[in-house]
Protein backbone atom coordinates (compact mmCIF):
# COMPACT_ATOMS: atom_id res chain seq x y z
CA UNK A 1 0.00 0.00 0.00
CA UNK A 2 2.89 2.32 0.76
CA UNK A 3 4.45 1.58 -2.54
CA UNK A 4 0.97 2.78 -4.10
CA UNK A 5 0.90 5.86 -2.36
CA UNK A 6 4.58 6.83 -3.54
CA UNK A 7 4.01 6.00 -6.67
CA UNK A 8 0.52 8.09 -6.61
CA UNK A 9 2.62 11.05 -5.32
CA UNK A 10 5.14 10.31 -7.34
CA UNK A 11 2.49 11.05 -10.19
CA UNK A 12 1.20 13.82 -8.88
CA UNK A 13 4.72 15.98 -8.32
CA UNK A 14 5.34 14.95 -12.33
CA UNK A 15 2.39 16.36 -13.19
CA UNK A 16 2.46 19.51 -11.32
CA UNK A 17 6.07 19.75 -12.22
CA UNK A 18 4.76 19.92 -16.20
CA UNK A 19 1.95 21.81 -15.81
CA UNK A 20 4.65 24.83 -14.28
CA UNK A 21 6.96 23.50 -16.88
CA UNK A 22 4.37 24.34 -19.41
CA UNK A 23 3.32 27.81 -18.02
CA UNK A 24 7.24 28.86 -17.78
CA UNK A 25 7.30 28.23 -21.82
CA UNK A 26 4.78 30.05 -22.27
CA UNK A 27 5.81 32.90 -20.55
CA UNK A 28 9.12 32.48 -21.91
CA UNK A 29 8.15 32.38 -25.14
CA UNK A 30 5.51 35.32 -24.88
CA UNK A 31 9.02 37.26 -23.96
CA UNK A 32 10.36 38.05 -26.98
CA UNK A 33 7.63 39.86 -28.13
CA UNK A 34 7.00 41.50 -25.21
CA UNK A 35 10.21 43.14 -25.33
CA UNK A 36 9.31 44.22 -28.98
CA UNK A 37 6.17 45.55 -27.71
CA UNK A 38 8.12 47.56 -24.90
CA UNK A 39 10.89 49.08 -26.81
CA UNK A 40 8.40 50.10 -28.99
CA UNK A 41 6.02 52.00 -26.70
CA UNK A 42 5.62 56.04 -26.77
CA UNK A 43 2.89 57.69 -24.98
CA UNK A 44 2.69 61.85 -25.97
CA UNK A 45 1.26 64.41 -23.83
CA UNK A 46 0.50 67.83 -24.97
CA UNK A 47 -0.49 71.32 -23.36
CA UNK A 48 -4.41 72.35 -23.47
CA UNK A 49 -3.54 74.83 -26.09
CA UNK A 50 -1.58 72.40 -28.26
CA UNK A 51 1.82 74.66 -28.20
CA UNK A 52 4.21 71.94 -26.44
CA UNK A 53 3.59 67.93 -27.18
CA UNK A 54 6.23 65.80 -25.47
CA UNK A 55 6.54 62.14 -26.51
CA UNK A 56 8.33 59.68 -24.09
CA UNK A 57 9.34 55.91 -24.42
CA UNK A 58 8.81 53.28 -21.96
CA UNK A 59 11.04 54.13 -19.33
CA UNK A 60 9.59 57.89 -19.18
CA UNK A 61 12.58 59.28 -21.35
CA UNK A 62 11.65 62.23 -23.38
CA UNK A 63 12.39 60.88 -26.96
CA UNK A 64 10.63 63.82 -29.05
CA UNK A 65 9.23 67.38 -28.42
CA UNK A 66 7.38 69.93 -30.22
CA UNK A 67 7.14 73.57 -29.57
CA UNK A 68 5.24 75.89 -31.30
CA UNK A 69 7.09 78.42 -32.87
CA UNK A 70 5.17 80.82 -30.71
CA UNK A 71 5.18 78.87 -27.57
CA UNK A 72 8.40 81.00 -26.00
CA UNK A 73 6.52 84.42 -26.77
CA UNK A 74 3.09 82.95 -25.14
CA UNK A 75 4.68 81.67 -22.37
CA UNK A 76 8.06 83.22 -21.22
CA UNK A 77 11.28 81.33 -20.47
CA UNK A 78 10.53 79.88 -17.00
CA UNK A 79 6.92 78.93 -17.42
CA UNK A 80 7.78 77.20 -20.65
CA UNK A 81 10.32 74.81 -18.62
CA UNK A 82 7.40 74.62 -16.47
CA UNK A 83 5.24 73.25 -18.97
CA UNK A 84 7.23 71.11 -20.76
CA UNK A 85 8.19 69.41 -17.44
CA UNK A 86 4.75 68.82 -16.77
CA UNK A 87 3.23 68.19 -19.85
CA UNK A 88 6.36 65.24 -20.02
CA UNK A 89 5.68 64.18 -16.60
CA UNK A 90 1.99 63.11 -17.76
CA UNK A 91 3.19 60.90 -21.11
CA UNK A 92 5.83 59.42 -18.71
CA UNK A 93 2.77 59.01 -16.12
CA UNK A 94 0.44 57.43 -19.44
CA UNK A 95 3.74 55.32 -20.53
CA UNK A 96 3.89 53.89 -17.00
CA UNK A 97 0.17 52.80 -17.21
CA UNK A 98 1.33 51.27 -20.49
CA UNK A 99 3.96 49.07 -19.42
CA UNK A 100 1.45 48.33 -16.50
CA UNK A 101 -1.04 46.59 -18.91
CA UNK A 102 1.58 44.92 -21.17
CA UNK A 103 3.54 43.43 -18.28
CA UNK A 104 0.02 42.29 -16.81
CA UNK A 105 -0.43 39.73 -19.55
CA UNK A 106 2.62 37.99 -18.34
CA UNK A 107 2.67 38.75 -14.48
CA UNK A 108 0.23 36.70 -12.14
CA UNK A 109 -2.72 39.13 -10.88
CA UNK A 110 -1.49 40.86 -7.62
CA UNK A 111 2.22 39.95 -8.15
CA UNK A 112 4.08 41.89 -6.06
CA UNK A 113 6.04 43.03 -9.46
CA UNK A 114 2.67 44.17 -11.41
CA UNK A 115 2.32 46.05 -8.37
CA UNK A 116 6.00 47.73 -8.12
CA UNK A 117 5.42 48.76 -11.50
CA UNK A 118 2.54 50.73 -10.88
CA UNK A 119 3.30 52.33 -7.32
CA UNK A 120 7.00 52.10 -7.62
CA UNK A 121 7.20 51.13 -4.44
CA UNK A 122 9.94 48.49 -3.94
CA UNK A 123 8.11 46.65 -0.39
CA UNK A 124 5.01 45.38 -2.44
CA UNK A 125 7.46 43.01 -3.71
CA UNK A 126 8.20 41.46 -0.50
CA UNK A 127 5.57 41.73 1.63
CA UNK A 128 4.48 38.19 0.23
CA UNK A 129 8.14 37.02 1.52
CA UNK A 130 7.75 38.85 4.62
CA UNK A 131 5.10 36.91 5.68
CA UNK A 132 5.72 34.01 4.79
CA UNK A 133 9.38 35.07 6.83
CA UNK A 134 7.17 36.77 9.55
CA UNK A 135 9.40 39.07 8.87
CA UNK A 136 8.00 43.01 9.66
CA UNK A 137 9.83 46.08 8.28
CA UNK A 138 10.08 49.45 10.49
CA UNK A 139 7.87 51.80 9.03
CA UNK A 140 9.71 55.18 8.40
CA UNK A 141 9.06 58.26 10.23
CA UNK A 142 6.02 59.92 8.97
CA UNK A 143 4.52 56.39 7.92
CA UNK A 144 4.91 54.55 4.87
CA UNK A 145 7.00 55.91 2.08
Amino acid sequence: MAQQSDRDANFALRERFAQVHDQYTRLRTGMGELQTKLAALRSTAKTADGLIKATVDARGRLVHLELHPSSLREYGAAKLAEEITKTTARAAEAAGAGVTALMSQVLPAGSGAAEFLRTNDINVMMRRHDGIMGYEPEEPEGGRP
